[in-house]
């Protein structure tokens, strides 16, 4: 039984990946080049170098760990190795739910199929980006978590998971906050909370200042923290929950079923009850807290009395498989980035915009990443806490409801404008008398001011 639950937690890794192949992210793009530049460099960069808007101006590149890993995969194996990334991470989130649930105890075949849920329930944000690492991470958390015990070698090992969370992401800083919250849950939920788990949290705080930017990283948590509810309101990963995409709707409904599961059999008033539920709270006021309430959740599953015939992991695996051969026979395997990138990106005008040699290039938003990518300095791209200076970020994002954007534009001193067709700024800068249209494609069009 043990090998089957493994082969199916892999198989379902194996699938939820595939199913996103043909994802093209936009911070993936400008992660890869910030991964560049580290490698050629030896250095992990302090200010931008990459915008023309705020270049110069203080950066806090805490991802740089996992963009150098990126590049160097990369460079070497090209689009492939991406998704082997996302594999082993999402491999890694089940694998370690299910050992977590194993060593609590739970049930053989459930713990195998909470672990194998996990990657469906994460579909949405597998991509290869850092925050996948993150999620494996978490994951380590909560088999620590599961495992319950404190002693000097989970100590040690919950320092090093600090250490090398910090160098992936800044949310490392949450990994401190979970063990503190633990601790005083379980003296809330008046259980015995082992003295090691409140060392654990202590040491795990080391942990996250064993990183370039030290301090400085819990500094750039508490500011971006305060500014959330301004990027909760434009960018879309940000946003509160919304019931506009199918997969989040399903892992929306599937969690849910779970927890009123668990609430019916008695469990509400359990740790990892208690975990899911927090963590669901913070994904109804933004998404960006959705993938660890999924995880919460699938570990809350894997403690629940329920009965699945012995072989289920292997009809389990079997179906996600199928899913992931029928999946590429209808769309294919992508050959590079450019091919994912399709229709959704400007890859024919980024060519034109180059062969014009454009110093100064208004983008759209979602197109930043492809452009830096791409070797093109931009107005704006995904590093939204980069542009708060001089209200970059702000006034763009505002531009839908204020009147004069083609005045906006053109205060900028870009030289051209690559923006959506058919968009709003399309339409503001086709009826303005200060731009005229130097091309355009069924993705894409540029603008140059009228001399």
């Amino acid at each position: 039984m043990s090998s089957r639950g493994v082969i199916a937690v892999l198989a379902c890794a194996l699938a939820a990946t595939v199913f996103q192949v043909w994802t093209a992210d936009p911070d993936v793009f400008w992660h890869l080049k910030v991964g560049e530049w580290i490698v050629q460099n030896h250095a992990v960069p302090r200010v931008d170098v990459y915008s023309w808007s705020a270049y110069g101006q203080p950066w806090t590149a805490h991802e740089w760990l996992w963009e150098a890993l990126m590049y160097i995969l990369y460079s070497v194996l090209g689009l492939p190795s991406l998704w082997l990334l996302v594999f082993v991470s999402a491999a890694a989130c089940g694998l370690f739910i299910r050992a977590g649930l194993l060593a609590r105890g739970a049930d053989r075949v459930v713990a195998s199929v909470g672990g194998a849920a996990s990657p469906f329930l994460l579909v949405s944000w597998l991509k290869p980006w850092p925050q996948a690492g993150v999620y494996a991470l978490f994951s380590v958390y909560l088999y620590l978590s599961l495992h319950g015990r404190w002693g000097k070698r989970e100590t040690l090992g919950v320092f090093f998971l600090a250490a090398l969370w910090s160098n992936i992401h800044a949310t490392a800083c949450m990994l401190p906050l979970l063990l503190l919250a633990e601790f005083a849950g379980l003296k809330l939920l008046e259980r015995r909370a082992e003295r090691g788990l409140f060392l654990a949290f202590a040491t795990s705080f080391l942990g996250t200042l064993v990183n370039p930017h030290g301090p400085g990283l819990w500094v750039y948590v508490v500011r971006e923290g305060l500014l959330s509810h301004h990027y909760r309101e434009y960018i879309a990963e940000w946003m509160p929950f919304y019931f506009g995409s199918p997969d989040l709707v399903i892992s929306f409904f599937a969690c849910t079923a779970i927890m009123l599961c668990a609430a019916s059999q008695g469990r509400m008033k359990t740790l990892e009850f208690a975990r899911a539920a927090g963590f669901w709270a913070l994904a109804l006021l933004s998404r960006i807290y959705m993938p660890y309430a999924v995880l919460s959740t699938a570990v809350l599953f894997g403690t629940l009395k329920l009965r699945f015939r012995e072989r289920f992991p292997e009809v389990l695996a079997a179906f996600a498989l199928a899913g992931a051969v029928v999946f590429l026979a209808a769309k294919g395997v992508p050959a590079d980035l450019d091919r994912v990138a399709g229709k959704s990106y400007p890859v024919q005008a980024v060519e034109f915009v180059k062969e014009k040699g454009y110093g100064k290039v208004f983008n759209d938003y979602g197109w930043g990443g492809y452009l830096i990518f791409k070797g093109v300095p931009v107005y704006i791209d995904g590093r939204a806490d980069l542009y708060r200076f001089e209200n970059i970020l702000k006034d763009y994002l505002e531009l839908s409801k204020t009147g004069g954007i083609s005045r906006y534009v053109a205060g900028t001193g870009a030289d051209a404008a690559l923006v959506i067709k058919n968009s709003l700024l399309d339409h503001a800068l086709g009826e303005s008398t200060r731009w005229r249209c130097a091309y355009r494609d069924e993705v894409g069009v540029i603008y140059e001011p009228v001399p």
